[in-house]
Order: C-alpha cells, then structure tokens, then sequence
C-alpha cells in the first residue's frame, strides 16, 4: 500500500512538472495518459503483452508511424521514446479513401482500455496525426490503432510502447 502511494505521489510529481514546463514555454502540451490511467495500464517489469504483437498485411489502410519509429522484434512492433515526443502516424488508402471517422486509438491492458482518440483528434488532419509536445508517463504499455476505409475493411495493429527516460 506504502509503495503504491510513493508510486502515485511520483506520478503526480512528473505530470505536474511537465505540465509546468510546458505552461513556462508557453507550448500546448498533450498529455496522453493521466497519472490514475498510466499506473493501470503499465506493464509490470516482468509482464508481457498478452501473445505476440502482430502486424500483419490487411487489406484495409495502412497504418504508417513515422514518429517515434517502429522497431519490428520476435514479440512484434515496438514503440521507443522518451516522455517528450512527437507522434506523426499516417493512414493511407490500400484500395479504397480512408475514412477517418471510424480511427479508434486505444491503451490496454488485460480487460481494461482507454480510448486516446478524443485526446488525439485535434491533430488529425487529413489522414495524417501529427501531434508535437506530447506528455507520455515512462513505462511500457499497449497501444493498438483502428481504421477502416469507405468499404468498411478494417486495419488493426498494436504496438508496445516503451517510454524510457532521457539517456537511458
């Protein structure tokens, strides 16, 4: 219980530190996951995504991440970065126009997810996400990505998203 507390009051620390750096310089700052939805969904140290993370061919659009880069390993596709980033993902057609309505960005873990969507929709434009100054709690998480074209077809893919600190 101890341990858990220290954990929060820590959490709470950094967030409020960079969310004071970020109102110093006057940037907007998104903060992608809150204190309360980072503890919950961080993957312990000795805890794995459930099976492997697969991105497979689909049919449906592709799903390019540009920033952070991609790494493809035995246990899938692995985000890496530090917690100031820049996300800058695009969708694009494989058959049919991409129908930005339907994208779902969501953590998980087990049972439990939080949809980012909302959070990230003011940076969609056109059928690119760019989102500079963004806040991500260190740890690793789960991160999957929907969309489907005017047809309907459908791209799902998960990445684990690795947040490390700077120098590490």
């Amino acid at each position: 219980m101890r341990a858990s507390r220290t954990l929060s009051l820590l959490l709470l620390v950094s967030v409020y530190g960079a969310w004071a750096m970020s109102a110093a310089s006057g940037a907007p700052r998104l903060f992608l996951l809150n204190p309360s939805e980072a503890a919950q969904l961080r993957l312990g140290a000795d805890e794995r995504p459930p099976g492997p993370i697969l991105r497979g061919p689909s049919a449906g659009p592709r799903i390019v991440v540009y920033k952070p880069a991609v790494t493809q390993t035995a246990e899938g596709s692995v985000i890496e970065t530090t917690p100031s980033t820049s996300f800058v993902i695009s969708f694009e057609p494989n058959g049919a126009p991409v129908n930005m309505d339907s994208l779902e960005i969501k953590a998980r873990k087990g049972l439990f997810s939080v949809s980012l969507t909302s959070r990230l929709k003011p940076y969609i434009h056109g059928t690119d996400l760019q989102a500079d100054a963004v806040s991500v709690p260190e740890g690793r998480f789960v991160i999957q990505i929907e969309v489907a074209d005017s047809a309907g077809v459908r791209t799902v893919e998960t990445y684990r998203l690795e947040v490390r600190p700077l120098g590490s």
